[in-house]
């Protein structure tokens, strides 16, 4: 079967930059056998995701205490304004973990980009 594409046939900087893109910051150095670098991406992007989800899952349990209690009618404009009203009333460390899962994402495409073969 020659004309049958292998994955031998794509370099591991291209699938390593496609696993950092697709999966997750850092998944592309363990590819490379750079895991400590890998592991600088990894870590921190990890807990911030962590951290958002954290804060987005108490954000959903307020909503559905209200819509549980009869607080909050099944009002779908209503809802998105309340959620709103709750993600206004994020701190900072929303932000940052936000900005950190992002920077570690884009740090690691770069550094994937730039490792040598």
């Amino acid at each position: 079967m020659s004309g049958s594409p292998s994955s031998s046939s794509v370099p591991k900087r291209t699938q390593a930059l496609l696993l950092s893109v697709l999966v997750f910051p850092g998944s592309g150095h363990f590819l490379l056998k750079r895991k400590a670098r890998g592991c600088l991406f990894l870590v921190p992007a990890l807990v911030a995701l962590v951290l958002v989800l954290r804060q987005i899952m108490a954000r959903l349990d307020q909503v559905m205490a209200q819509l549980d209690s009869g607080a909050l009618p099944l009002d779908v404009q209503l809802i998105v304004e309340k959620v709103d009203a709750l993600s206004a009333s994020d701190g900072p460390a929303m932000t940052v973990a936000v900005c950190v899962l992002v920077a570690c994402w884009i740090g690691s495409l770069i550094d994937t980009f730039l490792i040598k073969p």
